[in-house]
């Protein structure tokens, strides 16, 4: 995995700092080493990307004019992983930032880079995956607009296949862009939601809390989810609680766990913006959650 990253001058100031391992850095101690190692890094040429190995760790590094970009990564990763990762910040840091560094104007001052952060995390880290599913008119893409923030039509109009949104506003607290699959939830595209599923990193599981509708929605648990995937992270939405036939989500919950995987529940009244809220909460606990198991999962491989 990568431990840290560091943007810094060629004398050694560090102008911005990510640390995607568990370890602490001593970042005097590291910032002395990176200005010792410049040294020899003013032989490569602006396009170049070169690597040192350590006992512990390998180290990349590039430059672009006065401004060196070093990545530390474990022993194992793979290089050609690693070098379009480096590229890929290189063109984006130089999109942003070129002119600036380039003419001097931006005259050492270095919080200007902090907002390069989320571009280091979406690159590093990649996007977050959230699959919206459910059979239709539980509330799915109401459900999406309200996560976004978008005006919410009280009409009923049927997804086709998959809407894909890209969401990096408010309200969700990580630098990662976080993109939303709204599946449409007709019997005839519901041969489509194994594949769709691939890659998801959070499934909210909706229903329109009537007791056939969860009845049915359990048939995607124990056919689906169970089946393909266990480790995704589910959490369950029991909307529509604004309807006097609803069930609460304590008991939408009871019945969506009987399979033997905990589906946790919240309750949901999707048309009320005063909802945004709750669900920007439940999606930032989620989030928070996979995170930490991504690290435990890659310390433990490390």
């Amino acid at each position: 995995m990568i431990q840290y990253l560091n943007i810094l001058t060629k004398d050694g100031k560090s102008l911005l700092f990510r640390n995607y391992g568990d370890s602490e850095i001593d970042r005097d101690l590291l910032a002395g080493f990176l200005s010792a190692f410049s040294g020899f890094m003013k032989e490569i040429s602006q396009s170049d990307i070169k690597s040192t190995s350590t006992e512990d760790y390998k180290y990349y590094y590039t430059i672009i004019d006065e401004i060196i970009i070093v990545v530390c990564t474990d022993l194992g990763e793979d290089d050609v992983q690693i070098n379009s990762k480096i590229n890929s910040i290189r063109a984006k840091f130089i999109e942003k930032y070129g002119n600036i560094i380039k003419d001097g104007s931006w005259g050492g001052n270095r919080t200007i880079f902090t907002e390069f952060e989320k571009d280091l995390d979406n690159i590093i880290l990649g996007s977050i995956k959230v699959s919206i599913i459910g059979f239709g008119g539980v509330g799915k893409t109401t459900l999406l607009h309200l996560i976004c923030g978008k005006e919410i039509d009280l009409e009923y109009v049927p997804t086709m296949t998959a809407d894909i949104t890209s969401y990096d506003g408010n309200g969700l607290l990580t630098n990662r862009n976080v993109i939303f699959w709204d599946f449409a939830g007709q019997s005839q595209f519901r041969s489509l939601w194994k594949n769709l599923l691939e890659g998801t990193d959070i499934a909210l599981l909706v229903t329109d809390s009537t007791f056939e509708n969860i009845n049915s929605t359990k048939d995607i648990i124990q056919e689906l989810l169970n089946k393909y995937y266990r480790d995704t992270f589910v959490i369950g939405i029991a909307n529509k609680q604004d309807l006097p036939n609803r069930l609460s989500p304590e008991f939408c919950e009871k019945i969506l766990s009987e399979n033997g995987r905990k589906i946790t529940t919240h309750g949901m009244i999707a048309i009320n913006k005063n909802y945004r809220e709750k669900i920007h909460a439940i999606l930032n606990d989620a989030i928070d959650k996979i995170e930490k198991s991504k690290k435990d999962i890659q310390k433990n491989l490390s």
